[in-house]
């Protein structure tokens, strides 16, 4: 008897542990998936350079956007890039669903699932940024790139800023990056500020360009340049719970711009 009933409150202590897990299994499993869509990503990043004398693959913004598939599937030298298009149907009501863009950029070569572009947490559609409201299609990624790397000559950041602040580095090749495991290139962005793939931190700004995604219980996927992947919790209330646009004013001191800052360029 005394067995039995070791049994059971064992039974009992295991389904209450497990329990708790299961009844919310899916921001652990999309987060997971997040991370090895950056991963995927950063594979991809990482193979582009050797294949192109050590040169990163191009980015670019708004200036440079290519919204419409050409017959041929050729585009100009100025806007061939990492992933053209964009999230937003202001640009073009089209593009946000529209995958074949992605498979003519430059990095699909490299990463040809259409999955790893897009977060499995974002539900943004071309009817809401949020996927709160009935209707719209699903749009097809989520991912940006560091806009310091690589940017087209008709995208380059000004190495000096007009307010005085110290030059700043547009890293052209994998070999100006010497801070591999500090500098960020890849990341999942706030559904409500994506357009382009372009994910902008400006160094001589105190206010939010561009936002991290905060889908998984306020965090985002990041990839580094030296290959790792971190899982970054964010503090600014000011983005949390997918709020935020661009050119958000922070609410919390700056703390959590600075370490993005930190990390973008030098």
């Amino acid at each position: 008897m005394n067995e039995l009933l070791a049994m059971m409150a064992a039974s009992v202590l295991l389904v209450a542990t497990i329990l708790p897990a299961l009844a919310h299994p899916r921001p652990n499993s999309q987060a997971f998936q997040c991370m090895n869509n950056v991963k995927q990503l950063m594979m991809g990043w990482s193979m582009y350079a050797p294949d192109f004398n050590e040169r990163l693959v191009p980015t670019a913004g708004l200036g440079a956007l290519q919204t419409v598939v050409t017959p041929t599937h050729v585009y100009p030298v100025n806007v061939q890039q990492w992933c053209m298009g964009s999230m937003n149907t202001a640009d073009s009501p089209t593009t946000p669903t529209n995958y074949v863009l992605i498979q003519d950029s430059l990095l699909f070569p490299y990463v040809k699932s259409l999955s790893a572009y897009k977060c499995p947490a974002d539900k943004k559609t071309t009817n809401d940024p949020l996927g709160l409201r009935a209707g719209g299609k699903p749009t097809v990624r989520s991912m940006s790139m560091n806009a310091w790397m690589n940017p087209l000559a008709n995208q380059m950041w000004a190495p000096d800023d007009p307010n005085g602040n110290p030059p700043r580095r547009n890293f052209r090749k994998i070999t100006d990056i010497f801070k591999a495991a500090s500098t960020w290139v890849i990341q999942d962005e706030n559904p409500l500020a994506l357009d382009d793939s372009w994910f902008v931190v400006d160094p001589a700004s105190a206010n939010w360009v561009d936002i991290p995604g905060t889908y998984h219980e306020d965090a985002n996927s990041i990839g580094f340049a030296d290959g790792h992947m971190e899982m970054k919790k964010w503090g600014d209330p000011a983005i949390l719970g997918l709020k935020g646009n661009i050119g958000t004013k922070p609410r919390d001191g700056g703390k959590d711009l600075q370490w993005l800052k930190d990390r973008t360029t030098y």
